[in-house]
C-alpha cells in the first residue's frame, strides 16, 4: 500500500479544471476504501473496547464486571455461576444455556495457560472457544472436539519459543489480543448447576509467569460473588435502570482513534487481515494529513456505521436455510467475508465456529412480517423432527426470545428459552401423534398444553435464535429444517 501522499494528484491545480479528475478519483477511492475498512476493522474494535475491563478488574481480580458479565484483569479468566442475568443490557444475545467464563488476553506481554477440564461427567457439554482479535475463531476445544484435560499454552504471532515441559500442546494467534469464552452447560436443577460448576472451575486461564506444575483449581462462585462497579455506578442504580449500561461497542464518532488504537495493540495481524491493516494505516496516515481528508474519512465512517447497525438485523443477516429461517454458513471461520463478520459482531459477538454450534436466526414470520408480541405463533415440530444433535458429545438445542434489540425479556414463567432442558426435564406436552407444538407471544395461553409449550415474548417487536451445539450431518449439510413460525389467527 502506498504512503498518505498517494491519494493527493501531483498537480490538483491545473488551469481549466484539467486537475479537477484524478482529485476527485482519489477522493472518491479514499471514501470507498473507509467504508470497507470500517466493515473490516468494527470486529477489531469492538473486541479491543472489551479489553477496558483489565482497567476496571484491576486490583480486584476474577470477578464480575458491572455485577453482570464474567471480567478479569489482563490475561486472567473471570467468571459467573449462573446464566447470565437477564435483565442486563450490556452483551446482547446472551445464551440462556451456558454459565460462561471470559479471558481477554495480551499475548504481546506474555504468553497465557489455557486449563482444560480433566474430569468430566460423561455427555456434559463444555467448550473453551477462542478468537483472534477480528473474532474469527481460531482454537475450539471442548466435549464436541473430545479435547482432553491438561494445559495449552495460548502464544501471539511473535512468538518463538518451545512447548514446555508439562503442557498438552502449544496454540497459535494471529493477534496480540485473543479472547477465551469458556462455556459449562446446566439445566435448571441445582444438581445441574452444581455439575456445571464443577466443569467450569478446571478451566481457566492464567498468565504463563504464574505457571506451577500441575493443574490449578479455579473458582467460578468466589468470582461471581466479586462484583465490581465503575465509579458512580453501583448495584441499585442499575436494577432500577439497567438501561443505564445499554451503548453501542463501536461509535463512528471516534472508529479512527479506536481503530489506530487496535492496531498500535496488534502490529502483526492474520495473512487474510495483513493487507486491509496496510491500507487501514494508510488512511489513518492520511486523516491526519488535512483537515478535508479528515472530514471526508470521518463522513464516511458516520455512514457505514449507522447502515451497520439498522441493517444488521436478525429478519436481514444470513442466507435463507428454510421455512424462513437464515443462518450464517461460514459462521466463526469468517475468511475474507468482512461484512458477514461485522454483522455477527454487532447482533451476537463470538458465535462458536459452525461446527460446534449452528445458529438459525429470523425476525419474521412465515408471512415475511417482523415478529410482534402482539400476536400468538406456532412452531410445530413433527414426530421425531427436533434438531439433531449429538447428545454423547454433549449435545443439545434451545429456542432462545429476544427483544428488538437483542436482550432477554421479562418471562413470567421464568423461561427465556425452550429446548434440551425443558424436555429433559419433561416440562413440555406432545400431542397424541408425537409432534410438540411451542407457542410464543405475550400473553399467557389458557388452554393447558399451550401454556406447558409456551415461551413468552415481549408486547412488541422480537426475534428468535435456535441453537443447535454439536450439530450432527443433516444439520451441518443443510437437510434438517426447522418448522415454520406461523401467526395463529
Amino acid at each position: 500500500m502506498a504512503a498518505a501522499d498517494a491519494f493527493n494528484p501531483a498537480h490538483p491545480d491545473l488551469p481549466n479544471g484539467a486537475g479537477a479528475p484524478a482529485r476527485l478519483a482519489a477522493e472518491h477511492y479514499a471514501e470507498a476504501l473507509a467504508r470497507v475498512v470500517y466493515i473490516w476493522g468494527h470486529p477489531l474494535v469492538n473486541t479491543f473496547g472489551r479489553t477496558s475491563t483489565w482497567t476496571l478488574m484491576e486490583g480486584h481480580g476474577p470477578g464480575m464486571a458491572m455485577g453482570l458479565f464474567p471480567g478479569s484483569p489482563k490475561n486472567r479468566m473471570g467468571y459467573i455461576d449462573d446464566y447470565m442475568p437477564a435483565a442486563q443490557r450490556k452483551v446482547v444475545t446472551p445464551n440462556n444455556d451456558t454459565i460462561y467464563g471470559a479471558c481477554f488476553a495480551d499475548l504481546g506481554e506474555e504468553p497465557v495457560v489455557v486449563q482444560t477440564p480433566p474430569d468430566v461427567p460423561k455427555g456434559h457439554y463444555w467448550t473453551i472457544q477462542i478468537v483472534d482479535a477480528f473474532t474469527t475463531v481460531i482454537h475450539q476445544l471442548g466435549s464436541a472436539s473430545e479435547t482432553p484435560g491438561g494445559k495449552y499454552l495460548l502464544v501471539g504471532p511473535e512468538w518463538r519459543g518451545e512447548k514446555p515441559e508439562g503442557f498438552a500442546g502449544v496454540l497459535r494467534s494471529p493477534t496480540n489480543i485473543a479472547v477465551a469464552m469458556a462455556r459449562s452447560f446446566t439445566a435448571h436443577s441445582p444438581e445441574s448447576k452444581a455439575q456445571a460448576r464443577a466443569v467450569l472451575n478446571q478451566m481457566g486461564v492464567s498468565p504463563l509467569s504464574e505457571d506451577k506444575p500441575g493443574l490449578r483449581q479455579f473458582d467460578c462462585e468466589a468470582s461471581a460473588r466479586n462484583k465490581v462497579y465503575p465509579e458512580g455506578l453501583s448495584a441499585e442504580a442499575l436494577a432500577a435502570d439497567p438501561d443505564l449500561l445499554r451503548a453501542r461497542p463501536v461509535h463512528g464518532e471516534r472508529f479512527w482513534d479506536d481503530l489506530e488504537r487496535a492496531l498500535d495493540a496488534n502490529p502483526v495481524v492474520g495473512p487474510g487481515d495483513a493487507p486491509m491493516a496496510a491500507q487501514a494505516r494508510a488512511l489513518l496516515e492520511l486523516r491526519k494529513s488535512d483537515t478535508a481528508w479528515r472530514l471526508l474519512l470521518d463522513r464516511a465512517v458516520l455512514a457505514a456505521d449507522a447502515e451497520l447497525f439498522e441493517g444488521a438485523r436478525y429478519e436481514q443477516v444470513g442466507v435463507q436455510v428454510g421455512n424462513g429461517w437464515q443462518r450464517q454458513e461460514n459462521g466463526g471461520r469468517w475468511g475474507a467475508d468482512w461484512l458477514g463478520r461485522a454483522q455477527a459482531a454487532a447482533i451476537y459477538i463470538y458465535v462458536n465456529d459452525f461446527e460446534e454450534a449452528v445458529y438459525f436466526i429470523r425476525g419474521t414470520d412465515a408471512d415475511g412480517a417482523l415478529l410482534q408480541g402482539r400476536y400468538r405463533y406456532r412452531m410445530r415440530f413433527e414426530k421425531d423432527q427436533l434438531p439433531p444433535v449429538d447428545r454423547s458429545r454433549g449435545g443439545f438445542w434451545s429456542l432462545t426470545m429476544y427483544d428488538k434489540d437483542y436482550y432477554m425479556v421479562p418471562a413470567p414463567n421464568g423461561r427465556h428459552n425452550i429446548g434440551t432442558v425443558n424436555l429433559d426435564a419433561d416440562e413440555l406436552k406432545f400431542a397424541e401423534d408425537g409432534s410438540l407444538t411451542l407457542v410464543l407471544s405475550s400473553q399467557e395461553p389458557i388452554d393447558e398444553m399451550e401454556r406447558a409449550n409456551w415461551l413468552p415474548a415481549p408486547a412488541d417487536q422480537f426475534a428468535l435464535i435456535v441453537r443447535s451445539y454439536v450439530p450432527t450431518a443433516p444439520i451441518l449439510d443443510g437437510g434438517y429444517k426447522l418448522p415454520q413460525v406461523e401467526r395463529l389467527r
